[in-house]
């Protein structure tokens, strides 16, 4: 019941009529254990508008908000631990929203089938950036470890994200 935004957030549609938000797992690997800030109760996210930033060691990256609607939850856990996130689909969602246009919001993001390639995609986007002439020979299966951002990156990880979040 997943839909992804092509900058690595969600959205999910729950019985009471609320939108859930959060990060897909690629987001949380690449920045790794980091804090979030979540945008305050009544405020208005646009679909494809920063709505919140991952902050890590004083630095953040803005993170675009799946769909439009007013904020009218915040995953409190979500907000002051970074071990929260570790189930970014679960009990790492981030904040719920009233989305009015949600049937044209959902238009514009990626279903399962299509999420996964898209996942997919993006980590073979960042193994050839990591070692081009390599392709994808992690032991793991090619997951990044949390962090890895950093590790490529370095003092310019909030670049490498940014490329990745679209922002």
């Amino acid at each position: 019941g997943i839909r992804l935004h092509p900058g690595h957030t969600w959205a999910r549609l729950e019985k009471d009529g609320l939108v859930t938000v959060g990060i897909d797992d690629f987001a949380h690997k690449l920045v790794g254990p980091a804090t979030v800030d979540l945008p305050a109760l009544g405020t208005h996210v646009a679909q494809g508008e920063p709505a919140l930033a991952l902050r890590d060691e004083g630095r953040a990256v803005p993170m675009l908000s799946p769909v439009d609607g007013t904020v009218v939850a915040v995953n409190p856990a979500a907000r002051g631990d970074a071990a929260a996130l570790a189930d970014p689909y679960g009990a790492g969602w981030l904040f719920k929203v009233k989305a009015p246009r949600l049937a044209a919001n959902f238009r514009q993001l990626h279903p399962t089938a299509p999420a996964l390639r898209m996942l997919e995609d993006a980590g073979e986007a960042l193994v050839r950036r990591m070692s081009p002439e390599l392709g994808q020979v992690l032991q793991d299966g090619g997951t990044p470890v949390h962090g890895i951002a950093r590790a490529l990156a370095g003092d310019d990880w909030e670049a490498l994200a940014r490329e990745f979040f679209l922002v």
